[in-house]
């Protein structure tokens, strides 16, 4: 797997690459990790959100080459100047955020050399690769795991503070011309199921799939399975 640091809008991202497209029209699947740890006891910015369980690099370690993983600006030891807390607390989900990680798979697809790419967000990766394909061209389809596509329910659901200067997915006013296939838990504590009813609102083609699992357990055992069954449907 090869590593590289990708500079885009004043961050820096760190970009793993896995394999190379046999051919350009073969697409590139490329995974977005949550939010990791914003917050110390849910009231303090935490100095380092990095996950220490990166549940969407588990998911590209089980996805057939192809395969790449775009880390978010200021986590996995990439901060700088412009690397403060509210870049992975209240605006998390940002339109700087939104636009630097947009550029960086973008040069991502390019230097593989694939025409399209697949983005895969875990969690609230799944809200970025949402926004990040409404200004892509160049999408082939969306997956998610997890997302808390409107984060107004969400945060209210959890009784967080509002994510004030970040986008909400549910109240976009972007065209979706790509499919796009969201995977729940039925018992996802985190992410209820019923907190993202708005998204499928507004994007009615949008696809909600059930599983029996919760936010965590057990997606990463079961997705070799799940590629292959969301593969073969996007293929129709």
């Amino acid at each position: 797997m090869s590593r590289s640091v990708v500079e885009a809008g004043g961050f820096r991202s760190l970009v793993f690459v896995r394999g190379v497209p046999a051919t350009q029209d073969a697409p590139l699947a490329i995974f977005i990790e949550g939010d990791g740890v914003p917050w110390l006891g849910g009231r303090e910015p935490n100095l380092d959100p990095t996950t220490s369980d990166p549940i969407a690099l588990k998911l590209l370690a089980q996805t057939p080459p192809p395969a790449a993983y775009v880390t978010r600006p200021c986590y996995n030891d990439m901060g700088g100047r412009r690397c403060t807390p509210e870049r992975w607390t209240m605006e998390r989900y940002s339109d700087e955020v939104v636009s630097s990680m947009t550029e960086t798979v973008r040069s991502t697809a390019l230097q593989a050399q694939a025409r399209t790419v697949v983005l895969v967000g875990y969690s609230g990766g799944g809200v970025l690769a949402v926004l990040i394909a409404e200004r892509l061209d160049n999408v082939a389809a969306v997956v998610t795991v997890g997302a808390n596509l409107d984060i107004d329910a969400w945060t209210q659901y959890h009784g967080f503070l509002p994510l004030t200067g970040s986008l909400n997915p549910a109240a976009s006013t972007a065209v979706h011309r790509w499919p796009e296939t969201h995977l729940y838990g039925a018992h996802d504590e985190n992410v209820p199921p019923a907190t993202t009813d708005a998204y499928f609102k507004r994007f009615p083609h949008a696809q909600r799939r059930l599983e029996a699992n919760d936010h965590v357990c057990c997606w990463v055992e079961q997705w070799p399975e799940l590629w292959k069954q969301l593969s073969a449907t996007s293929a129709r």
